[in-house]
C-alpha cells in the first residue's frame, strides 16, 4: 500500500495540521562583514613610528657644560652647539691628555653626534715662558741653571758658585714670569 498523504488525524478525529512555522519571526539578516581589502590590511598593520622630537640646541650644550664643569680640569672649556648634535669645544686646558679626556667627555653625553675640539693647551704658553726664563738666566751669567715651567710653577735646577748666585737664579726667574710661583728650587752650590 502506498504511504498515505493524508493529514495525520489527531486522537479527536479532527485533522491535524503541519506545524506552521515557528511562531517567533526569523531573525533579521545582517549583512556579512565586509571582507578586508588589502588596503585596510595595510592600516590596521601601518603603526605610525614618530621620531622622537630633536632636543633644543641649549639643552644639548647644557648636557655638556654640566659634564665639563663638574670636572675642575675643564673650568676653562665653553661649549657650542653648531648643528643638532654637533659640539665644539673652545678653551685652554692643561696639556695634551686632558684636551682628549675634554674630548672623551662630551662625546658621551646623549645626543652629541660630533666633538669638534679646538681646545689649546697651555704647554705651549709654558714652553714660551721656559725659554725665555733661560734667556734670561743665560744673561744673568747664570749659564749652569735650567729653568722648567709647569702651569704656574718654575723648578730650577743647575749649579752656581755662591748661595747669592742661587737667590739670583730665582730673582731672575720672576723677573720674567712674576705670576709664577718657584717650586723647588734643586740648584747646588758648588765651591
Amino acid at each position: 500500500m502506498p504511504p498515505s498523504t493524508a493529514a495525520p488525524v489527531s486522537p479527536a478525529g479532527a485533522p491535524s495540521v503541519a506545524p506552521a512555522a515557528a511562531s517567533t519571526p526569523a531573525p533579521a539578516k545582517t549583512a556579512p562583514a565586509p571582507e578586508a581589502t588589502p588596503a585596510r590590511k595595510a592600516k590596521r598593520r601601518h603603526v605610525a613610528h614618530h621620531k622622537p622630537a630633536r632636543q633644543p640646541e641649549w639643552v644639548l650644550r647644557s648636557k655638556v657644560e654640566l659634564a665639563m664643569h663638574s670636572d675642575a680640569r675643564f673650568s676653562n672649556v665653553s661649549v657650542e652647539v653648531t648643528r643638532p648634535g654637533v659640539v665644539v669645544l673652545r678653551g685652554t686646558v692643561f696639556d695634551d691628555k686632558t684636551k682628549a679626556e675634554a674630548e672623551r667627555v662630551a662625546r658621551n653625553v646623549g645626543g652629541v653626534k660630533q666633538v669638534i675640539n679646538v681646545l689649546s693647551t697651555q704647554t705651549l704658553v709654558w714652553l714660551q715662558t721656559q725659554v725665555k726664563i733661560n734667556q734670561a738666566l743665560q744673561q744673568a751669567g747664570l749659564k749652569l741653571v735650567k729653568a722648567k715651567v709647569i702651569g704656574k710653577t718654575v723648578y730650577l735646577s743647575g749649579t752656581v758658585s755662591t748661595p747669592v748666585d742661587k737667590q739670583r737664579a730665582q730673582t731672575v726667574a720672576l723677573g720674567v714670569a712674576p705670576s709664577l710661583e718657584i717650586g723647588t728650587n734643586i740648584i747646588t752650590v758648588s765651591p
